[in-house]
């Protein structure tokens, strides 16, 4: 079994080259393997109101990356991650996790799910989520 600092892969906005470009420039994040051939997939734009922690959760078969569209906290397992606008982080099948935004402002962050399973969710009991 991998321990958890392999599992958890976390590539880092401010770390990337920034590249000029014709009117625009771009940070080359992550060349990432998939573990699986993967046919499809979802996007959802997640909105963390101002002081919520989330509900913890894993999924049995998807794997997910969350691109983090402001700055906001990802619990994965028992560690806890501060993300900047434009981290992203992947998380695989089994990882429990969930996010916290500041208590003074609303926290975004882009989910991609892939594949894109809609019944994968292993939710977690409240003794089962502690921190």
């Amino acid at each position: 079994m991998r321990t958890l600092v392999e599992m958890v892969r976390l590539f880092r906005t401010a770390d990337a080259e920034e590249l000029a470009r014709a009117g625009y420039s771009a940070r080359y994040l992550a060349n990432v393997k998939f573990r699986k051939s993967i046919k499809d997939g979802g996007f959802i734009w997640v909105t963390i109101p101002a002081g919520t922690v989330t509900a913890p959760h894993a999924h049995a078969k998807l794997e997910e990356a969350f691109v983090a569209l402001t700055t906001l906290n990802i619990h994965i397992d028992d560690r806890e991650l501060q993300l900047e606008r434009g981290d992203v982080v992947l998380v695989e099948p089994g990882e429990k996790h969930s996010f916290s935004a500041s208590k003074n402002s609303e926290s975004s962050v882009l989910a991609i799910k892939f594949p894109n399973l809609k019944n994968d969710k292993i939710e977690f009991h409240s003794s089962e989520s502690a921190q």
